[in-house]
């Protein structure tokens, strides 16, 4: 019913939309709906009256939208509070479960944070071991305290403005900590996947542009931008206001710096799910059956081939691949890709990860399960988390993952690891400048977008909740909204050369099409949305940006041979010659542009020009075989049937001859009437050709150039039965 309402919103159907609102509310137990539903519908029945009778009413479109807007949103409340009423999902059971005991508003909860962090500044007084034991009961009463404000807060319940300004003092504490307040900005952003709540999203706004620290700031901003691109629908047709607000952000002055940041983040999650197969079905195994390999993967850029033993030759190049795929993964790590999903994805079955919440702390030694390793005489853990609180390459989920793993195995090397870890921090930090402001907003960013990605992959409740957002993938730069902004920081041409390269080319096209509407005399814009319909089978579109980018940069041979190839799909041969001789006059000896104009100009059937550019394709190729295969046929059209035996017998003596190559040479010796010489090309064909194409398929495509040639109809029947032995 969800989907037939807004339907009949969209098409102004108000009506009809609010009897079904008043339907599709009547299970739940919220009465403040049912109630505004029934306010709706007696508003626009007045409205209908007074219009019946004629009354001029300056206000009624202003009403009118109103009512639209609220119906609108209505339909989107119900479509929630029915979810958390009969749903499965984490969210909907701690509803459940809370909506009849006495919770603790935004307000309690931040004197709460506040009263624990006075007892934890003054629990130095005492002496140990009862300090440590102190600040570890102080802890875990704080992190009670903060699960219950982040199920609080990432339950969609819409706030009312009690509880936005309570939630704005948490934000404005000076005594709460920002990780702390990170934690709540992350279930904002999660709660603002299920429905748009303006007090929400407007929090996120203020914590952005007020906050002071990037650890908070950036987790702001990627929840205002996943917002806005999963309710652009919402933001468009209920409050296109907001947009107004949302223009406030580029009072930021590093706003339009950590816009581009965050949408490159989401293009370089999309790539997450292949670099784990690649991990998985190729490196992993590699690495496995390689007997040869035996230092470990952080060492294998220093492994010299030329000092191992003498050994079977596949073993080297197994070696050598491995490398390039390192190589190739670690380009991609310093690009900010996820390369650790693979390795930490099967270390989140510990119980610390059983709570939503735990997946978006900051790592740190404030968290229990962390300061416990840090207190533990037993083990000297500390030297380790220390080093790895400085591990920028990893998220924090997995940071929390590799101390948990420590400390279920206690036997592992502790000490080989911390060592590695230290070792990689320095190389990170000479060679990405980590102290930088911009680049620990950028590795901040970047950490969140990872912690969500594995939450919403990994977290056992998601099958009941259904919050991957990556799923279909998030195309953050498909928004109306987000694409002005992005245009206005100049980068609109930055961010569609991105994802052309990143293969994402139909939404650089559109990209592409942004910077036109800037810029008509963009002949690269032009070209790379002509090339784009060429990928996509549309060649009269292909053609028409072409030739646009043509006109702009006339004498572009990559421009002239992408507009014939569009024409030799369409099957006019005789244009795309035209456009390839254009392209020949400008680089007479491009390999490429010579074998096309041969190759249309043997379609069009001119075989004596054809054969004056596939000479000069051999030559240039020194033989190539294809070349070759072309000249014969050629000469085979022009009834020139002794110089094409000539070249098909230099093509058969080849290790590349294939099926279709004794066919042809078949072919020459049946219109000479040499019937025993043809079937015996014919049935070494048979013995060569592939399971995929029968010897009957091949030569019955040729049979109509053969009869032309005089051969026999009923002999042509015949042949294939005469190649049976």
């Amino acid at each position: 019913m969800y989907k037939e309402i807004k339907e009949l919103l969209h098409t102004h159907k108000l009506k009809e939309a609010l009897e079904k609102l008043s339907e599709y509310a009547s299970p739940t137990d919220n009465w403040q709906m049912k109630s505004d539903i029934e306010s709706l519908k007696t508003t626009y029945g007045f409205m209908m009256q007074y219009a019946t009778q004629g009354m001029n009413d300056p206000e009624r479109n202003e009403m009118y939208n109103n009512l639209l807007k609220k119906a609108f949103v209505l339909n989107e409340k119900i479509k929630i509070q029915l979810l958390l009423e009969n749903g499965n999902s984490y969210v909907s059971q701690t509803y459940r479960n809370t909506r009849n005991s006495q919770q603790s508003g935004y307000y309690e909860i931040c004197t709460k944070i506040e009263e624990l962090h006075k007892e934890l500044n003054i629990s130095d007084m005492y002496d140990e071991p009862y300090r440590t034991e102190l600040i570890e009961s102080q802890n875990k009463r704080l992190q009670f305290i903060l699960e219950e404000l982040f199920n609080k807060t990432w339950a969609p319940v819409i706030w009312n403005e009690e509880d936005y300004t309570g939630a704005l003092s948490i934000i404005e504490s000076d005594k709460i900590s920002d990780n702390e307040k990170a934690l709540f900005t992350s279930a904002l952003c999660l709660s603002l996947i299920h429905i748009l709540d303006v007090y929400k999203f407007r929090l996120l706004l203020h914590t952005y542009l007020k906050g002071k620290s990037c650890v908070v700031t950036q987790r702001a901003l990627v929840g205002i931008l996943i917002a806005i691109y999963l309710q652009d629908e919402m933001i468009k047709f209920a409050y296109p206001n907001l947009t107004d607000e949302i223009n406030l952000l580029k009072e930021n002055p590093y706003f339009l710096d950590d816009l581009y940041t965050v949408i490159i983040q989401v293009i370089l999650s999309l790539e997450t799910e292949n670099i784990d197969k690649k991990m998985r079905d190729e490196i992993i195994p590699s690495i496995m059956q390689s007997t040869e390999l035996t230092s470990p993967i952080n060492e294998m850029s220093d492994i010299n081939i030329e000092e191992l033993i003498e050994g079977n030759p596949e073993w080297r190049e197994s070696i050598e691949k491995i490398k390039d795929q390192i190589k190739e993964l670690d380009m991609l790590r310093q690009e900010g890709a996820d390369t650790n999903m693979c390795t930490f994805s099967n270390l989140k079955n510990y119980p610390f990860f059983y709570e939503p919440s735990h997946w978006f702390y900051i790592f740190s030694s404030e968290v229990p399960a962390i300061y416990e390793m840090m207190t533990d005489k037993k083990n000297n853990y500390a030297p380790f988390i220390e080093t790895l609180q400085k591990a920028t390459d990893m998220c924090n989920s997995d940071r929390f993952s590799l101390c948990l793993t420590f400390k279920s195995m206690p036997n592992l090397p502790l000490d080989a690891m911390n060592s590695g870890l230290t070792a990689q921090n320095k190389m990170n930090e000479e060679s990405e400048g980590t102290n930088s402001e911009k680049k620990k907003r950028q590795t901040e960013s970047r950490h969140f977008i990872q912690d969500l990605y594995r939450f919403c992959k990994l977290w056992r409740n998601n099958y009941y909740d259904k919050i991957d957002i990556f799923s279909q993938g998030i195309a953050l730069w498909q928004s109306t909204i987000i694409r002005n902004m992005i245009q206005d920081s100049g980068k609109l041409k930055q961010l569609a050369d991105y994802l052309f390269a990143k293969g994402h080319v139909n939404d650089a096209m559109f990209s592409y099409m942004d910077i036109i509407d800037d810029n008509p005399d963009d002949y690269e814009a032009f070209q790379k949305i002509g090339y784009v319909h060429v990928l996509n089978k549309d060649y009269d579109k292909a053609l028409d940006s072409l030739k646009k980018a043509d006109i702009l940069s006339p004498g572009d041979t990559w421009t002239l041979k992408n507009i014939a190839l569009c024409y030799k799909k369409k099957n006019r041969y005789d244009l795309a010659y035209e456009y390839l001789k254009e392209a020949e006059q400008i680089n007479p000896d491009d390999l490429n542009i010579c074998t096309q104009i041969g190759q249309a100009l043997i379609t069009e059937g001119i075989y004596d020009e054809a054969l004056r550019y596939m000479f000069k394709v051999e030559y240039m190729t020194k033989g190539k075989t294809s070349a070759q295969r072309a000249i014969a046929w050629c000469y085979f059209m022009m009834d020139r049937y002794d110089k094409a035996i000539e070249m098909y017998n230099k093509i058969l003596d080849k290790n590349d001859a294939i099926a279709e190559d004794w066919i042809n040479t078949g072919h020459v010796y049946l219109v000479n009437n040499d019937i025993k010489s043809a079937i015996s090309f014919y049935k070494k064909a048979i013995e060569l050709q592939d399971k995929k194409t029968s010897f009957y398929e091949i030569f019955s495509s040729d049979i109509k150039t053969l009869k032309n040639k005089g051969v026999d109809e009923v002999l042509l029947n015949m042949i294939p039965d005469m190649t049976i032995s």
